[in-house]
């Protein structure tokens, strides 16, 4: 098994233990919109940063006259870029696994109010005497 924390967390809520899904529709629509939308629109944001800071950094490198300078800021950039970027992919790898954790939990449906629902240690028709 991998030793990445995501996977582990991943692999205890899916254990036997979990508790079954109560309401499918929940569970799909939290795994085929909901987590997608959330991941991407995280993304588009990031992506969104990323850019300005691209086009104010080779603002600024523009006006660079020592090409020594220059190229060891273009380093520094790169540099501080690809942190950004891995430390991004595991922000949105632990939305992601929030995500797909809060799909294993049961729902009450919409419009269902919690005091209408029976106690989990009766049957759901059971009468008060």
């Amino acid at each position: 098994m991998n030793d990445s924390a995501v996977f582990q967390g991943l692999a205890r809520a899916l254990s036997t233990g979990t508790p079954p899904v109560a309401w499918p529709f929940a569970v799909w629509k939290n795994l085929f919109f909901d987590c997608p939308l959330a991941a991407s629109t995280h993304m588009q944001q990031f992506v969104g940063r990323q850019m300005q800071e691209q086009v104010q950094f080779l603002n600024d490198l523009v006006k660079e006259q020592n090409p020594s300078a220059a190229l060891s800021r273009e380093a520094a950039f790169l540099q501080q870029s690809a942190l950004a970027w891995s430390s991004e992919m595991l922000a949105v790898a632990e939305l992601v696994q929030t995500r797909l954790l809060n799909a294993t939990q049961s729902e009450p449906p919409q419009g269902r109010p919690p005091q209408d629902q029976p106690p989990r240690d009766q049957p759901p028709f059971a009468r008060a005497a």
